[in-house]
C-alpha cells in the first residue's frame, strides 16, 4: 500500500519519492519504519517486475474507503 501512495511512473522516481518523504514522516515512527523498510525492497526490483505489482487495485481500494 505504501508504494501505491507514492507510486510514480517508474520504479527509480517511486523510490527517490520514497527517499525525500523520509524526513517527512519522520516523527511518525510506525510510518518512518514503514518507508526505510520499503525502500531497499523496493531497489531489489527491476523496472518490469515494479510495473507487475498492479498498485492500482491498492489505491482504489483506499478510494474505496475514504468513500464511505
Amino acid at each position: 500500500m505504501l508504494m501505491a501512495m507514492f507510486e510514480q511512473p517508474t520504479l527509480k522516481d517511486t523510490i527517490q519519492v520514497l527517499t525525500e518523504v523520509q524526513p517527512l514522516v519522520a516523527e511518525d515512527a510506525e510510518m518512518a519504519a514503514f518507508v526505510r523498510q520499503t525502500i531497499p525492497k523496493m531497489q531489489q526490483l527491476n523496472e518490469q517486475q515494479f510495473k507487475g505489482l498492479e498498485l492500482e487495485w491498492y489505491r482504489q481500494e483506499e478510494s474505496d474507503k475514504e468513500k464511505a
